[in-house]
């Protein structure tokens, strides 16, 4: 680990010939020259090994700095050299590479995830139109990408990334289908479900919750944009006959209210007690709905029943679940908030035999 300082130079050597050679075997592919091709391939042989001898040490620097052996001088030099890494010019296409390769250890694909953020959060205003629209298909393939053997914070990762994207771009001309891809994800799979439900609750906290500097540049947006994909479509016609529709931004007419008390109902049918898979989903729902219950319209509460599928929900006996309702953002307190004029407490548009079970 001595010669950390030194593979710095080398790392960020290594990745700007590999882009060049990428660029050469463009170039170079439309010609007929045997000595070239030799040339190319000799040149793309050195590069690959090049690049192997590069993660290696990354996945070396990853290892000092968690080793208990470890000195501190060495654990700083490591630093330094993966952050050095990370504002690379071609940090993403390493960082989406590394981070897409199962075949990776896991550190190896996080540490991949944080290349990734790095420049979504600190160089986002210095990219191209061009360049952000590559950023948002790598986080979006690498959504698309998980399996149920990642590890969760692998998954908690890319769907933290994709919120960071959506605050920047979504709402505009440039992610007009996001909501569209997150529907289409859900339908996949549990372990893409909790991408979703991971990205909707981030996104909801950030927005409406939290005092999120990137999602406060474009709050106004940003918030007309969850109304629209939360709440039912009936409703909003109803409530918000004259909204602006220039830009269409949710899929379907059920909205995600409706989906996620649909799929809280679902786990409640499984056996929550011993399949982890269903009760983490139940869990990850009732977050979702936690962190969406401040802002959404007592309307669209009333008419997706979200009020029912809590109770029935909080009255299962599993402490997890039910911690879900305790604190001081918890989701009794809002649903017990003061209704809008006309419409009765939120609390009472529950069944009698649900609430009294409760």
């Amino acid at each position: 680990m001595a010669a950390l300082p030194r593979t710095m130079q080398v790392v960020s050597g290594a990745l700007a010939n590999g882009a060049g050679e990428a660029q050469q075997q463009q170039d170079g592919g439309h010609g007929t020259d045997s000595h070239s091709r030799t040339a190319t391939s000799t040149t793309t042989s050195s590069t690959a090994a090049t690049s192997s001898s590069d993660l290696a040490q990354v996945l070396q620097a990853l290892q000092a700095i968690y080793a208990p052996a470890s000195t501190n001088d060495t654990r700083r030099q490591a630093t330094e050299f993966l952050e050095q890494a990370k504002r690379h010019p071609d940090a993403p296409l390493h960082g989406h590479t590394l981070a897409r390769d199962g075949a990776q250890p896991t550190a190896l694909r996080y540490y991949g995830l944080t290349l990734l953020e790095h420049t979504i959060r600190y160089r986002w205003d210095e990219l191209t139109p061009d360049q952000t629209a590559v950023l948002r298909d790598y986080i979006v393939e690498l959504a698309q990408a998980t399996t149920a053997g990642d590890a969760v914070y692998l998954r908690n990762k890319v769907a933290q990334l994709w919120s960071e994207i959506a605050k920047r771009s979504w709402a505009a001309d440039e992610w007009a289908a996001m909501d569209e891809q997150l529907v289409a994800l859900w339908a996949e799979s549990p372990h893409h479900q909790a991408v979703v439900l991971c990205v909707l609750e981030t996104l909801c906290d950030d927005v409406f919750n939290r005092d999120d500097a990137a999602a406060g540049l474009r709050g106004s947006d940003l918030g007309r944009a969850c109304v629209d994909i939360f709440t039912p479509l009936a409703v909003l016609q109803e409530i918000l006959p004259a909204r602006d529709k220039s830009l269409a931004v949710r899929c379907g007419s059920e909205g995600w209210l409706s989906r996620l008390c649909a799929n809280l109902a679902e786990c409640l049918r499984h056996d929550y007690h011993e399949q982890d898979a269903v009760r983490v989903s139940a869990i990850k729902t009732m977050h979702a709905l936690r962190a969406a219950m401040p802002w959404t319209m007592p309307k669209a509460i009333a008419a997706t029943r979200v009020v029912e599928a809590v109770c029935k929900a909080l009255a299962v006996p599993v402490v997890e679940m039910q911690l879900v309702g305790r604190g001081p953002a918890t989701l009794s307190l809002y649903l017990h908030r003061r209704p809008l004029t006309g419409h009765r407490p939120l609390s009472r548009s529950c069944r009698p035999s649900t609430a009294g079970t409760t």
